[in-house]
């Protein structure tokens, strides 16, 4: 294995880390709980916990559903640009 295939793995890992902080902040800032999270991206109890926790992020669907809901969108676009 080459040194770039280590380093390109070690930059993704925390890209994804990142990221879970990120819908973490998206997540508690637009959403009154877990289970309000879980109704309005029809996912599990367990999985918009895991969300509201920053220990996951979400699939990208669910970022897509975000970005298309006028209610959402701003908010979304914000925090996932860097924007906010």
């Amino acid at each position: 294995m080459s040194s770039g295939k280590i380093s390109d793995r070690r930059s993704v890992m925390t890209y994804r880390q990142h990221f879970a902080v990120v819908w973490q902040r998206f997540v508690t800032e637009n959403f009154d709980s877990p289970a309000h999270a879980a109704h309005v991206f029809q996912v599990d109890a367990s999985t918009a916990d895991k969300w509201f926790r920053g220990l996951n992020a979400p699939s990208g669907w669910v970022v897509g559903k975000a970005i298309s809901d006028p209610h959402t969108r701003e908010a979304a676009l914000q925090l996932l640009t860097g924007n906010a």
